[in-house]
């Protein structure tokens, strides 16, 4: 049987998207000098820490009200989610808003 290739598509990027971002990273912490990454991670915390952490955040709460309350539904300004895209348009949302705490309290 044929996977069509939007399935296919999916599946290739699920594994080269990770496969490239950890190639890049293990590049970047083994070539670059100690000094400036400890530099580059003093003068932009929140963007290297805390949006990383802000988004798993993100992750944990939306995961956590599904778990409680169910599949997530809500409706505001003539749209109106249910199911799968409530929970990507939630932590967009809840994302969106921890990281403008960051830039605010930064």
């Amino acid at each position: 049987m044929r996977s069509p290739p939007k399935i296919m598509l999916a599946w290739v990027m699920a594994v080269a998207v990770p496969v490239a971002a950890g190639v890049v990273l293990t590049g970047f912490l083994t070539l670059a000098p100690y000094d400036m990454m400890v530099e580059l991670v003093r003068s932009h915390f929140p963007a290297i820490v805390g949006l990383p952490v802000a988004a798993v955040f993100a992750v944990f709460l939306v995961v956590v009200l599904q778990q409680t309350s169910g599949p997530v539904k809500f409706e505001g300004l003539g749209f109106r989610f249910e199911g799968t895209s409530g929970q990507v348009v939630l932590w967009v949302f809840t994302f969106l808003s921890i990281a403008g705490a960051i830039k605010l309290l930064w």
